[in-house]
């Protein structure tokens, strides 16, 4: 396979906004030189919802139901929502749970359940 691709080519660290809260504040760093944008609550209500009405009003949407982080102390399940099956594929290889028994952990089988569904 090979593709063409026009001069922007990458997601720029530049377009990530962050919530500022009680939390991010002293956990992110902020300022010059860094990648965190700041966002207020409000700010991000407001492009939640016109994703939300935007995502209502497709015929199709594609869901992916996954953890994100490999260490299971910290990871976190997610579910992430997307308008193109490509974007849908893109954020499963990038987040891929890996093992079936992460899988099953996932919906809260054991990986014995999920080998013999």
């Amino acid at each position: 396979m090979a593709t063409l691709s026009d001069a922007k080519t990458g997601r720029s660290p530049r377009d990530k906004r962050v919530v500022k809260d009680e939390t991010t504040a002293n956990e992110l760093w902020w300022g010059k030189g860094s990648p965190n944008i700041e966002m207020d609550e409000h700010t991000f209500l407001v492009h939640r919802e016109r994703a939300v009405d935007y995502l209502n009003s497709l015929d199709k949407v594609f869901v992916n139901d996954q953890f994100l982080n490999w260490d299971p102390e910290h990871r976190i399940k997610v579910q992430i929502i997307s308008a193109r099956a490509y974007h849908s594929l893109f954020m499963h290889n990038i987040n891929n749970m890996g093992k079936d028994g992460d899988v099953a952990l996932f919906f809260g089988l054991s990986g014995r359940a999920i080998r013999e569904a």
